[in-house]
């Protein structure tokens, strides 16, 4: 597959009729970039005047959402065009806000946008190398630098760059214009032919900048970046072998491609240190040197036994920084800094010993299917990195140790998500529901490849996912190749999902070819893998229910039913009982510690957040509920339930609410783990006994009886020791709306891209949350902020609106930041509730040459 590029060494005339020269005589008044941090801190020795930088474009860029002829010019007027930062998504506006179908085609516009970017580079950092890179779009880009085109992108699925060298002006303005188009079945400009994957079914149709844009700065002489398309560099590849788990020692090895681009030859040495968590030094990678000829690469190996390592695992997320110098003689020519992390994982087969091993204990994977874009409604694929850990945050606390990318590959944010909260994630490339062949196939072939190179070097990537579903003996084993390639020490397994050794599905030599089974629902289960590799459901339950509805005893929805042709019915209440309890013990029964036949290795639930990425037939909501988080993130009664069978020490929940008219008798569903027996009290008096659950979880006591006050479930071991409790009150009638503000960590910055969340609850005279609360909330803001609004999945077009109604007492809405800091104001009121309000404080965000600081490594 051939992506295109203007070939290096031209110096072209743009279409203004200019010829381009690298450097103006003289640096423009004013402009500058002041000092930011590096990749990594040079030694004592001298330092060359070259030393790499890196900076965030992410700000202050121009926007229309048309094809307008003419935008990639220089003296192109975009002044009537929209300021926004990245990421942005023109999308947010039309996602989740009609029905979905089948093929989770909504309304959602798919189109060719435009985005241009003014910035300076200082003059005295002439002659260095420039390189941008966009860590993915959906689903091509075409760069022009200062009217000239640079080159484009069309795969869709993985990071890229683009040498800008040629064209980049030193002391003066340069304008960058990137055409971003999300259109559909766009074909591959070399071939013809449209990717596999570009379709709305199984691609997030996402349109814009929707991740991180970064300017690299760096020596002619340097360590490269691992993007392969376009720019044909595989950057620094870190990886442990000889682990010793117990003493807490590996032969760390870093394999770095340098390229030479001097007219000279020159006589190079690469050595490395090894920083634990805290930035302390643990160990040194020694020296290797050699001759390196002018315009020619070379990667350098380098790899020492160190000590006091801690090793990354589900249970603790330990990452270590590797900090790479380059060197000639004494002086330092470039530095680089790889942030991974050191584990030891193997894949058995066989029976009870089997399975996957992560440093030499076996662990049971069990957690959630995502798609790639993991979107959020409002936000669409804008999502601040904070959020992406806030997604981590609750999915850890769930006791979830695994993602199941589906389809696409997840972008950087997702995966330094996954990396930093212990998430195993299995990774794919780019593909549909099928095989592929010809140049469809090549293009799978060379996703893959970029994806490897570029996340090779992240611990929780235990998995590359080859096919979505079986591939051929010869395609898996090419897939099988890349991995030999390009990842030969990472200790990760690649095979594909539905894979059998029934020849329908592949057939025995497939299965040969892969190093795990993936299996969906069940289906297309291999007796020949179950012995030789570890298996795993990718994704089960895939049922749906709204987080509103609790069950059919609870207003406002007595007897609760959905439209006809609604392919699932449930209320939350099922879902998160029976439902997600039957479905998930089907592996968990058959889990290799466990003493079924089948041997499962781990389970991915289907999925994490409700999504508008894809749909039901004739679905009366805006986005498929399978969740165990609605689409703002708020926890579904199945959030819970997830929880405590994820559980590795005892815990319960109580399914549901105890706000119930009188009269009401229902059934009342206890999940527990790590208990003998759960009794269930109304105001302290035993309502029932349970001590042989359904699915190993699930306790259900029938005709209980409401009664206002408490309700209390108590968990005990076998000689009655209390172990856990759980308890939910009786809540009186709304009095109060109450708002709470969500910000990142480090604060609200006012980038014009950071979002607050603010959560707004129906509260009674005791500031206790109404669960059976369900009506319209209107807000206003004050000060330099955008309000977006929130998410009402079974109401049409709510996004975007000065109103959000309470589902189960909570919802949430979202304010973005403009560029101008200061004190922003939300106020939420209802008639006959007392009004709440929240304050929240943008801090400034500066930029020095239109440049910033980079996003994190």
């Amino acid at each position: 597959m051939e992506f295109t590029s203007r070939s290096a060494g031209s110096t072209p005339s743009g279409p203004d009729g200019v010829s381009r020269r690298r450097v103006l005589q003289g640096a423009v008044a004013g402009v500058g970039v002041a000092a930011l941090p590096t990749d990594g801190a040079a030694s004592t020795a001298q330092v060359e005047a070259a030393e790499r930088q890196r900076f965030s474009l992410n700000l202050d860029w121009r926007f229309i959402r048309s094809n307008v002829a003419g935008a990639e010019r220089i003296t192109f007027d975009d002044s009537g065009w929209a300021v926004v930062s990245v990421p942005h998504t023109y999308n947010d506006v039309d996602s989740f806000d009609n029905w979905i179908g089948s093929s989770g085609e909504s309304s959602v516009a798919m189109q060719s946008t435009w985005y241009r970017k003014r910035f300076q580079l200082p003059a005295e950092q002439a002659g260095r190398k420039v390189i941008l890179e966009l860590e993915g779009i959906r689903q091509a880009a075409t760069v022009h630098l200062n009217g000239v085109l640079i080159g484009s992108y069309e795969a869709g699925v993985t990071p890229f760059g683009f040498d800008l060298t040629d064209e980049i002006l030193f002391g003066a303005d340069n304008v960058l214009a990137i055409c971003a188009d999300n259109t559909k079945w766009r074909p591959e400009s070399a071939t013809g032919m449209p990717f596999q994957w570009d379709t709305r079914d199984f691609n997030p149709t996402f349109g814009g900048l929707t991740r991180n844009v970064i300017l690299h700065v760096v020596p002619r002489t340097h360590f490269t970046l691992p993007l392969y398309s376009n720019l044909g560099t595989t950057g620094t590849y870190v990886y442990p072998s000889a682990v010793n788990v117990s003493g807490h020692t590996a032969t760390v090895n870093a394999e770095a491609q340098i390229s030479n681009e001097e007219d000279r030859s020159r006589t190079l040495s690469v050595s490395a240190e090894v920083l634990d968590e805290q930035g302390a030094l643990v160990g040194t990678l020694p020296v290797s040197t050699v001759t390196l000829a002018a315009n020619t690469s070379h990667v350098f190996k380098v790899s020492s036994r160190i000590s006091r390592l801690n090793f990354w695992s589900p249970s603790y997320p330990a990452l270590h920084t590797v900090r790479l110098t380059l060197a000639e003689g004494t002086t330092v020519v470039d530095t680089y800094t790889v942030r991974t992390g050191f584990r030891k994982a193997e894949f058995r087969g066989g029976a009870s010993t089997g399975g996957v091993y992560i440093n030499e204990k076996q662990i049971f994977l069990t957690g959630y299917a995502q798609r790639a874009t993991n979107e959020w409604a409002v936000l669409g694929d804008a999502v601040p990195e904070w959020l992406r850990d806030h997604d981590g945050r609750l999915i850890r606390e769930s006791n979830a140790n695994l993602i199941r990318w589906m389809h696409l590959a997840a972008q950087p944010t997702n995966i330094r998500m996954t990396d930093r909260y212990g998430l195993v994630s299995v990774q794919p490339a780019g593909d549909k529901e099928a095989d592929a062949t010809g140049v469809q196939w090549d293009q799978r072939l060379g996703a893959m490849r970029d994806v490897m190179i570029y996340f090779r070097n992240s611990p929780s990537i235990l998995f590359w996912e080859s096919g979505n579903n079986w591939l051929t003996a010869d395609h898996q084993q090419q897939m099988r190749a890349l991995k030999q390639t390009w990842d030969p020490g990472g200790m990760r397994a690649i095979g594909s999902r539905a894979t059998s050794d029934n020849s329908a599905y592949g057939g025995t030599a497939a299965v040969d070819q892969c190093e795990y089974i993936g299996t969906m629902l069940n289906r297309h289960y291999s007796d020949y893998a179950r012995d030789r590799m570890p298996l795993i459901e990718s994704e089960f339950t895939r049922d749906e229910a709204p987080r509103r509805v609790w069950d059919t005893a609870s207003p406002p929805d007595f007897g609760y039913v959905t439209g006809p042709d609604v392919t699932y019915h449930w209320t939350s209440e099922d879902f998160a009982a029976t439902v997600a309890a039957s479905t998930r013990y089907e592996f968990w029964s058959q889990r290799i510690q466990g003493p079924g036949s089948r041997r499962y290795s781990g389970a991915a639930a289907l999925t994490w957040a409700d999504s508008n990425q894809h749909g039901r037939q004739y679905n009366w909501e805006t986005c498929r509920l399978s969740g165990r988080v609605d689409a703002v993130r708020i926890p579904k009664e199945t959030y819970y339930t997830h929880r405590v069978m994820q559980s590795p020490t005892p815990d319960l929940h109580i399914v549901g609410h105890w706000t119930y008219p009188s009269g009401t008798v229902k059934p009342v569903y206890v999940m527990a783990a790590g208990v003998s027996r759960v009794d269930l009290l109304v105001n302290g008096r035993t309502v029932g006994t349970s001590t042989s659950p359904q699915y190993d979880f699930l306790h259900t006591f029938t005709n209980i009886t409401w009664q206002s006050g408490t309700i209390t479930a108590v968990g005990y071991d076998s000689a009655g020791t209390e172990l856990t409790r759980a308890q939910k009150q009786t809540t009186g009638t709304p009095t109060a709306l109450r708002l709470t503000a969500h910000v990142s960590p480090d604060g609200l910055k006012a980038d014009g891209t950071d979002v607050a969340m603010i959560d707004v609850e129906a509260v009674d005279s005791a500031g206790r949350r109404v669960p059976t609360d369900q009506a319209r909330v209107d807000f206003a803001v004050t000060g330099p902020a955008k309000l977006l609004g929130g998410h009402n999945p079974g109401v049409p077009y709510s996004v975007f609106q000065s109103y959000v109604s309470t589902e189960a007492g909570i919802n949430r809405v979202f304010v973005r930041t403009t560029r101008i800091a200061g004190a922003i104001t939300v106020r939420a009121t209802r008639s006959g509730l007392a009004a709440a309000t929240v304050t929240v404080t943008s801090t400034p965000v500066v930029t020095t040459g239109g440049l910033t600081e980079p996003p994190p490594l």
